[in-house]
């Protein structure tokens, strides 16, 4: 065989060779790229309430949450006065939010509300500043913000430490506006006395209506000591009976 022959056929080998070898490297590093280039999709907060209706999975923050970094030590965090984990229930357009709060004035200079649909739309948002002294406040929508009947909204209450709001505690629940059925209407109408329409609204899972109706009665004879052991029962039933002895101070007061 001819040199030039030899050289024309090892020549051809080679380009083969370094064709074939580019294809399998090529092979062997595209499937690591393609993990790559998937673990860099965006993913789902997780953060949205399901869309079937259910309380499952609904993130609730029932106990004191946030940036704590200047707020003063406390024994107790802020917690709002609701079952946990659950959307609770009320009768009316505009309800009373409770929470305890154990902070002082001087220390919390600001605060906010905050309402929200379930697809973490704001409805509501407010200042306010706190009662002087640390205990259960409260905290009512305005009429011009009625809840619709069958919908589901959570609520944010929020206490900055600072003024430059960037140290807070926050609670975060849910709540749903229903329509009494006719039976229950029927006997909350025909109750002679405001103790009893309290104990309906506990039977029926009305938490909401139960707490405020019985706040107020506490608030008009702070030194009713039957109120007391009633009050007390009814934190008992929703695992705060250690906030029981906590006084209520009343509503904090709207930022203009």
């Amino acid at each position: 065989m001819k040199l030039k022959n030899i050289q024309k056929i090892f020549s051809l080998s080679q380009s083969k060779f370094a064709i074939a070898l580019l294809l399998a490297l090529f092979s062997c590093t595209s499937y690591p790229l393609t993990l790559i280039a998937k673990s860099q999709q965006p993913t789902s907060s997780g953060n949205q309430p399901p869309q079937d209706g259910s309380s499952r999975g609904r993130p609730t923050q029932r106990g004191g949450a946030g940036s704590r970094g200047n707020c003063p030590s406390v024994e107790v965090p802020i917690v709002a006065l609701t079952p946990e984990k659950t959307v609770s229930s009320v009768v009316e357009a505009n309800p009373t939010f409770w929470v305890f709060v154990p902070y002082q004035l001087k220390d919390v200079p600001n605060g906010e509300f905050v309402l929200q649909d379930e697809a973490n739309n704001d409805i509501y948002r407010a200042s306010f500043s706190l009662p002087e002294i640390p205990g259960i406040v409260s905290f009512t929508l305005p009429s011009a913000i009625p809840l619709e009947v069958n919908k589901r909204y959570q609520w944010y209450f929020k206490v900055y430490c600072n003024q430059q709001k960037f140290d807070s505690a926050f609670v975060h629940e849910w709540v749903q506006r229903i329509a009494l059925k006719s039976d229950l209407e029927r006997q909350l109408k025909t109750t002679t006395t405001i103790r009893d329409r309290i104990q309906l609204y506990t039977q029926n899972g009305i938490w909401y209506s139960a707490l405020t109706e019985l706040a107020k009665l506490r608030l008009a004879e702070p030194k009713n000591a039957t109120l007391d052991n009633e009050w007390a029962s009814l934190m008992k039933n929703i695992d705060l009976e250690n906030l029981s002895q906590k006084p209520l101070v009343g509503e904090v007061k709207i930022k203009q």
